[in-house]
Order: C-alpha cells, then structure tokens, then sequence
C-alpha cells in the first residue's frame, strides 16, 4: 500500500486519546476518514479538529460491541464512501480491580468493547475489502497486556489475549487475499497518542505482523518469548495502582 490521497480509512474509538490521534494522523496523509465513537459529541469535535487542517472526515456514532449497528455502519460507510481501505480497531473498555470484585456486566462490557467489537469490525469491513479484490488494511490496537499478566488486571488481560490470538489468527486466514492484518500494541502507562498514531499510519503501509511500541513494550513482547517465568516475577511486584488503579473506562 503507497499513499493514502482519498483512500477510506474507517477509525473506531475515534472520539478521544488514541483513537482521535490515529483519525488527525490519517487525515493529515490526505484520506477519507471515518469517525466512529458510541458517543456523537465526541465524534464531531474529533471532526472538527481535523477541518480545522482542512482534513476530511465524517463523524459515526456506533457501539462496535453491538453486531447489527456495526453491519449497518459498515453498509452505510461503503455505501456513501466505497469500501474502505484501512480499518483501525482502537475502541477499547479497561477496567481494574480484584478478579472477585468484577461483576458480570463488566466482563460483558469487556468483551462486548474488546473482544465482539474486533470480531465485528473485521467481519463486516473485512469482508467488504476482499470482496473488492483492492485488499486493505485491518489494524488492531492491543495492548501489553495481551502478553503481560498484571495484578488486579485479569479480566482486562484475558479479553487483550483474546483480540491478539484474533489479529494473529486473521492474519494467517487472509494471507493471499490482499488483506493485511496488524496488532499494534501500546504499553501501559504513559505514552504519547501522537506517536502510537505515526506508528499506526507507518504500519498501514508496511503490513508487520506484530508491533509493541515503545521500546518498552518492543522489550516486554521479547521477553515473554525468551524469558517467561522472568515476566510472571516482575508481575509479581508491580505497583497495579500506578498502571490502572480500580476505574472502569470507555476508550472506543
């Protein structure tokens, strides 16, 4: 894939952080984007920013956990704009706290944000790019903790695992059909939304299989696949309240 002048790039979790870094960085490379937020506020100031540069963009409201609504938005989006050629899955739902303390709505949530809304995305778009026969893009933000256990964490990190396996898994199934797919996994903690937004546009173009950033998260994703018992010690001692601290939050 070279160059992005009014290619469709479809972002979930756009109205904020992330998501809205990754939707600028986009628009700034000369694509059509879509903003897509379960919140329509926030989408449109999202937009806004972005025609402040004059960028072009549409805001979408959507809950990527809900399968119909992300069907129809799939439809409404091809339909309007053509089939997309990137999708970045950055919707996302945290929450920290004792394993025994988490209620069932909150492990549904989880999985509804992190885990059905990836299936969901990458069925419905991904569907639509190979049937184009023009390929794409499918990129999916993960986190360390697909590959990291932190304390108080456990539901957090189970549905992170869970959407790494799926981005690998798809990557492997749509080998062939010009359809790359790409985690891209930031660390915890801080870290810039405008650089994980460069990387993401870079990894449009470049197709890697896997990509921890920063260089802290490039070095835990190494050590789990050379010293593993090393990262389950280092968990051991962590500070989960500098990390995550007990919250429930929305990121999509």
């Amino acid at each position: 894939m070279t160059g992005l002048d009014n290619d469709v790039v479809v972002v979930t979790g756009a109205g904020d952080g992330i998501g809205r870094a990754v939707a600028q960085r986009f628009a700034r490379e000369r694509a059509i984007v879509i903003v897509a937020d379960p919140d329509k506020e926030r989408a449109v100031r999202t937009v806004e920013s972005i025609e402040e540069f004059g960028g072009d963009a549409t805001p979408f409201a959507v809950d990527v956990a809900d399968a119909v609504a992300m069907e129809h938005f799939a439809q409404d989006v091809r339909n309007e704009f053509g089939t997309a050629k990137v999708l970045v899955n950055t919707a996302g739902y945290t929450t920290a706290g004792p394993f025994l303390e988490h209620t069932l709505d909150e492990w549904d949530r989880l999985m509804g944000v992190n885990v059905w809304g990836l299936v969901h995305g990458s069925t419905y778009f991904g569907r639509q790019m190979i049937d184009s026969g023009r390929g794409g893009r499918i990129i999916n933000v993960t986190s360390v903790a697909a590959f990291t256990p932190i304390p108080l964490s456990a539901a957090y990190c189970a549905t992170q695992a869970a959407a790494q396996m799926l981005t690998e898994s798809l990557r492997l199934e749509f080998a062939g059909t010009g359809v790359g797919v790409t985690a891209v996994c930031p660390a915890l903690g801080a870290h810039s939304s405008e650089s994980i937004a460069r990387t993401i546009v870079r990894v449009a173009a470049r197709n890697p299989a896997v990509v921890p950033t920063p260089i802290e998260a490039r070095a835990r994703y190494l050590a789990t696949r050379v010293a593993p018992r090393g990262v389950r010690w280092a968990a051991r001692v962590l500070r989960p309240d500098r990390l995550t601290g007990r919250r429930s939050c929305v990121t999509q």
